[in-house]
């Protein structure tokens, strides 16, 4: 039986693993063993294909629908602790002006949603982001709340694996 279960933002955990382009040793430094991002808030993710019709000579109405290019993208919101997130968009660029080659890092990164009732039980839904790259990063300084960082990025691609509940 498929998975029925709702979520919310409280059941989502964000992990980044398997980085490219950056010293693991840093990474782990960061992160730690798990890869997971702490405080995370606002992650939104976005798969657009894009759509070209066909129109005949004469015709008002699309002929051919042809499915094109699919474009991942998204951002990810967190309460400031530290430079990991920026360090991880600039790679190399983040500690020196002059670096030996431009090599962007990139990541795989895994938005598990799981509310645990019963804690163990089927139910949960794992997307899996791969390839992901930041390409922005923003952060706003307020008078009286915590300051917060957003990142928005693209990705190669995306898989999801549901965990069938038994009926």
């Amino acid at each position: 039986m498929f998975n029925s279960r709702n979520f919310c933002g409280t059941d989502g955990t964000l992990v980044l693993s398997d980085p490219v382009g950056i010293d693991a040793a840093v990474f782990t430094n960061y992160w730690g063993e798990s890869g997971v991002v702490g405080r995370v808030t606002n992650v939104s993710l976005a798969v657009t294909t894009e759509v070209k019709p066909f129109y005949e000579l004469g015709s008002r109405s699309a002929k051919e629908l042809r499915a094109g290019n699919v474009a991942i993208s998204g951002t990810v919101e967190r309460a400031y602790l530290n430079g990991a997130l920026l360090k991880l968009m600039l790679g190399q660029y983040s500690d020196s002006e002059e670096a030996a080659g431009f090599t962007i890092p990139s990541f795989d990164m895994k938005l598990i949603l799981d509310n645990l009732m019963p804690a163990g039980d089927e139910g949960n839904s794992v997307l899996t982001v791969y390839g992901v790259i930041f390409d922005t990063w923003q952060t706003l300084v307020p008078e009286d709340d915590f300051m917060l960082e957003k990142l928005s990025f693209k990705a190669r691609r995306l898989a999801v694996a549901d965990t069938e509940v038994s009926a």
